[in-house]
């Protein structure tokens, strides 16, 4: 099921009205902000979870506190994920918006024709991928026709383990001050962001 169809059913992208469009735009800008509020509470708590660590009188505690932070991380991870999707589809009703806001302008080239042959699933792939603006719609709309996306990669999977020992040893270099906890929550955090942003 495309990102269109599940807003707006099976329409055509181009029969769907401007007000349900920006109805649409502002829901998933609402969407967007909630994540990225919940993902920066993460980075909070895992920071703290640092801070705990440093004062770890036992391996079994710091197991503890590993599992906590992984635990955290793989959260984190799923919110990223779905801010990535939420992206997608706020670039694909924005660049909606701006072909319905200039479809008089559009009806009038040769681009409309092509727009409206194409498949909704071809229309959305192509809408996903592409930055519109009103200044220069007709001519992107152009280059997107002859615009091919490549395929989304596959999951990267990664063996628990090592990502387990690897917090243990963060949390190892915190304890005797190689790190400072919210240096230790980047690290560990960013190396799940270069993963996901990988996939």
């Amino acid at each position: 099921m495309g990102l269109i169809s599940r807003f707006f059913g099976r329409k055509n992208p181009l029969d769907i009205p401007i007000d349900k469009l920006r109805e649409n735009q502002v829901k998933l800008d609402m969407q967007i902000k909630k994540i990225e509020d919940e993902i920066a509470e993460m980075d909070r708590q895992i920071a703290l979870l640092f801070e705990q660590a440093k004062k770890a009188r036992s391996k079994s505690e710091e197991l503890t506190i590993a599992t906590k932070i992984k635990t955290l991380n793989k959260r984190k991870q799923s919110l990223q994920n779905t801010h990535v999707q939420l992206n997608k589809q706020a670039m694909l009703v924005s660049n909606l918006l701006i072909i319905k806001e200039n479809e008089a302008l559009l009806k009038e080239t040769p681009t409309w024709k092509i727009l409206q042959k194409m498949s909704p699933e071809e229309l959305e792939k192509h809408l996903v991928s592409m930055q519109l603006d009103a200044q220069n719609i007709n001519e992107n709309l152009n280059k997107m026709l002859g615009y091919t996306d490549q395929a989304l990669g596959a999951g990267v999977e990664l063996v628990e383990d090592k990502e387990l020992q690897e917090i243990l040893r963060t949390i190892q270099a915190v304890k005797e001050g190689e790190l400072e906890p919210e240096i230790a929550a980047e690290r560990v955090t960013k190396e799940k962001a270069r993963e996901t942003e990988v996939e």
